[in-house]
């Protein structure tokens, strides 16, 4: 048996406070509920406090694991399963430990009489705003199965979206660190063997095997030094990313770099845009769907964006109004936009634009990949091509010397 703090409300809606003895925090929530109350918080008092310090609110869930527990939910409460049940249903099915003790925590929780979006609200690193906003849209509309889908489809449209740009920048990546380490070790271990035959030969080497001698002889014996230079600038360039300015330079040169600055464009702008009219379809308010927006988006400037929608709508203003005069928001995406307003179907008309957004977004990954490959492999073959050349060079001069 355990002593229990609580907090409730009575049949008339006043805040009532008290302890109680109990074996669970599920029988403490039976037995408030069973004297006319109901409980909003159960938190266990004295040795037994120390128990909800283990509680899992550190743990993470991936986005694959995400989508599959909001898919089981919507299936089961759909088809009548009450929320409790289906939470013990998929913990008790669960593989992975940290699903099954968020679950199992969720579900504990639920059944001591605590709503379920605050129940998800108490693990923010496994469950995004987005998706706890639309459950509690869900709880005061009495469409949880339904608004669980929405926030299923919204989960899986991001995830694949975000795969496709991860998928399109790994390919460069990838090159340029092959590239990279070819070029390190033709220079740091194959040039300085090819210095030792030109040295036996005494032959006039040309200008660019001087050139590239003098790197790889730098390689060679200056190494220290290079590696700590390189670590002191990876760590410069972190804690300054971890600044205002400096994270704010980073999201300049994000939107603006070539070929990818339209890509992280339109991904910004179709993640927002698809959260925003997921969310006001469900019914949460207008402003708390911009902010949530401009809560959970990775650049600053369309955090900008967002916070000055968010300004306009609370002061009597259009959504669209900022749109047209913000360089971020393509005009046609604007208009789209205002004509939604005119007509009361802005919920409706952002999610079509989301998913136009997000087919652009698709072609231009595809775009992008098509010209990133042959521009990448003529980079790298620039490069090793010019190491090759410059090692080869004197051996044409050494067979002039003995023709001669």
């Amino acid at each position: 048996m355990a002593t229990f703090a609580y907090t409730a409300r009575d049949q008339t809606g006043v805040a009532v406070n008290g302890t109680l003895v109990a074996e669970s925090v599920e029988k403490a929530g039976r037995m408030i509920r069973a004297e006319g109350k109901y409980p909003t918080t159960i938190k266990p008092t004295g040795p037994s406090a120390e128990t909800g310090s283990m509680r899992p609110r550190g743990l993470r869930l991936s986005r694959k694991d995400l989508i599959h527990i909001a898919t089981q939910l919507a299936i089961m409460i759909d088809t009548g399963v009450t929320l409790s049940d289906a939470l013990d249903c998929i913990s008790s099915q669960a593989d992975k430990p940290n699903v099954k003790r968020i679950v199992q925590d969720i579900c504990q929780e639920v059944r001591a009489g605590i709503d379920f979006s605050a129940a998800l609200e108490r693990h923010p690193r496994a469950f995004p705003k987005l998706f706890v906003s639309l459950i509690s849209a869900s709880e005061q509309s009495g469409m949880m199965a339904k608004l669980l889908q929405r926030a299923t489809g919204y989960l899986r449209d991001e995830h694949d979206t975000i795969r496709r740009v991860r998928g399109a920048l790994t390919y460069p990546a990838i090159m340029l660190g092959f590239a990279i380490s070819t070029t390190t070790f033709l220079l740091a271990f194959v040039l300085p063997r090819f210095t030792a035959i030109y040295a036996s030969k005494k032959a006039a080497l040309p200008e660019p095997t001087k050139i590239l001698m003098a790197v790889s002889n730098f390689i060679c014996t200056q190494w220290p030094m290079i590696l700590t230079v390189l670590g002191v600038a990876g760590l410069a360039v972190f804690m300054i990313l971890r600044t205002r300015r400096g994270a704010r330079m980073f999201h300049y040169l994000q939107l603006n770099v070539p070929i990818l600055g339209a890509l992280f464009r339109k991904l910004y702008l179709s993640r927002g845009l698809r959260m925003i009219g997921t969310m006001a379809g469900a019914g949460v308010s207008l402003v708390d769907c911009v902010k949530t927006a401009g809560e959970l988006c990775d650049n600053s400037y369309f955090q900008d964006l967002w916070s000055e929608v968010s300004v306009q709508i609370q002061a009597g203003k259009q959504f669209s109004d900022p749109l047209f005069r913000n360089p971020l928001v393509p005009r046609s995406v604007s208009q789209m936009l205002y004509s939604a307003e005119r007509s009361g179907k802005l919920a409706q008309v952002m999610e079509q634009v989301s998913g136009f957004a997000e087919e652009e977004l698709k072609q231009t990954i595809v775009d992008m990949t098509r010209y990133i490959e042959p521009i990448m492999i003529l980079i790298m073959g620039a490069i090793i091509g010019s190491v090759v050349l410059a090692l080869m060079l004197p051996i044409f001069t050494i067979s002039k010397v003995i023709v001669r």
